[in-house]
């Protein structure tokens, strides 16, 4: 892919030419009961098919966060994501019902794609045997305890400014007559945009990713129980926007408004604060927000009375994250391949542009990436979380690393292979971060065909 059609100013700006390649103890705060955190459908685990089912969750009115004129980080994102899914269930189905023994779709049990948005205008859709959809607004406790993780996360006065900023706008314009949408422009130069809505949406996708760890670890899981260990959970996906990695602990930046990922790890140590989580970033561009996120809270944790020494009660001592990230490129940190952080709990792993899965990618990501999100009798998470970004596909338009659709669905069965060596298989969530090409038939895929790629490794049996 020549890199002459990476030609806008804001890829030009945060993206360089291509170069050859070269071969928790938290403040206690209630966590939704499991019936609120997923309502209206089963919660409890399934039974022992080696194919999990899929709770998706999505935010129908993500689109109130948009820009005023062209940016790739839009709305269409999620949209052209749904559709993707659709036709994958609606052709399974189909594949299903006209062959008795297609032992591939036999064995799919059902999976749900669940509209955390109260929107009275969300549009119908046709069923489909092997996906069940349906609204499941976040309720007030939900979105409260959301804003809660949020601010346990970030700087409270950050996520306090950032409301305000979008609820006074909001009501101004009501007061003059106009729309309650409203765009209030960039709030790092040109790249992070905010509407009068934008908080919200950031609030719901937190949700949307809560609900995807809940969902993951099982009811019996919520409620303290080790059983639900003996069965498959349902893998939760959250399928939002904007994309978070890049909030840092008091700064928006990078098209993204608040850290996700850091949330959903937060609230499940809220939940269980002795199990051990591994965040997976495979976006790339380094996700310095989780870094910084857990220097931060680390260091504001060690200054609160009653910690012990070691960090036995600080909660980033349970986090892993490990990125592979194109260098250099946005946001030229994770320069080099090293293990860092207060608990040596971060590592790095730099990709050079024009890498390609069989030239350089896999290596690292088989040598360093994986052994560090799980190593036997050193690291066994309960609970794995993927930062799913996939503009490091050669088609993006905003990085020069060039994989293909498929390569997303290898990455994920090596995953899911590694994992399932453990005595105790980690649960598994997975949310969206990048991933901005759009259009159809490109050489070597889109956003929703790395999506799709990554939802057929998950559903294959191991």
């Amino acid at each position: 892919m020549e890199w002459a059609k990476k030609t806008s100013a804001l890829a030009l700006l945060f993206y360089p030419p291509k170069t050859p390649c070269h071969a928790f103890s938290l403040p206690a705060t209630p966590a939704p009961s499991p019936t609120q955190a997923s309502q209206s459908f089963d919660k409890s685990p399934s039974s022992s098919s080696a194919t999990p089912p899929l709770h998706i969750f999505y935010d129908s009115l993500n689109h109130m966060h948009r820009d005023i004129k062209y940016h790739p980080e839009c709305p269409d994102r999620i949209d052209h994501c749904l559709d993707a899914i659709r036709r994958h269930f609606s052709s399974s189905s189909s594949s299903s019902s006209s062959s008795e023994h297609n032992e591939s779709t036999e064995l799919l049990p059902s999976s749900y794609m669940i509209d955390v948005a109260s929107n009275p205008f969300s549009p119908s859709t046709d069923p489909i045997d092997s996906l069940q959809e349906h609204p499941s607004p976040l309720s007030q406790q939900e979105l409260e305890h959301a804003t809660t993780i949020l601010k346990q996360i970030h700087d409270p006065s950050h996520v306090d400014a950032l409301q305000n900023k979008c609820d006074s706008s909001r009501q101004r314009r009501i007061d003059e007559g106009k729309d309650p949408l409203g765009w209030l422009g960039y709030i790092d130069g040109s790249d992070t945009y905010l509407t009068t809505e934008s908080h919200d949406v950031g609030v719901r996708a937190t949700g949307a990713w809560i609900r995807a760890v809940n969902t993951a670890l099982g009811f019996k899981k919520i409620t303290g129980s080790n059983e639900a260990e003996q069965s498959t959970n349902p893998i939760g996906i959250a399928l939002t926007r904007p994309p978070g990695h890049h909030a840092t602990y008091s700064l928006s930046n990078g098209f993204c408004i608040y850290n996700f990922a850091m949330a959903a790890a937060a609230h499940a140590l809220s939940i269980n604060p002795t199990m051990k989580i591994s965040i997976l970033d495979w976006d790339v561009h380094f996700g310095q927000g989780l870094m910084d996120i857990l220097d931060k809270c680390s260091t504001r944790n060690s200054n609160e009375e009653g910690l012990t020494e070691a960090g036995k009660n600080d909660w980033t001592s349970h986090v892993r994250y490990t990125s592979l990230h194109q260098v250099p490129c946005f946001p030229y940190e994770g320069q080099r391949r090293q293990r860092q952080g207060q608990y040596q709990n971060v590592m790095t792993i730099p990709i050079q542009p024009e890498s390609t899965w069989h030239c350089g990618y896999r290596e690292l990501f088989t040598t360093y990436a994986l052994p560090f999100v799980h190593a036997p009798d050193e690291w066994e998470p309960d609970l794995i979380i993927v930062c799913a970004g996939y503009d490091a596909l050669d088609s993006d338009e905003l990085a020069g690393v060039n994989l293909v659709a498929k390569d997303y669905g290898e990455m994920t069965r090596l995953l899911l292979e590694r994992t399932s060596l453990s005595s105790k298989r980690p649960d598994l969530v997975l949310g969206l971060e990048g991933g901005y090409q759009l259009r159809e038939e490109v050489a070597g895929g889109n956003l929703s065909d790395g999506l799709i790629e990554t939802i057929q490794a998950l559903q294959s049996p191991m």
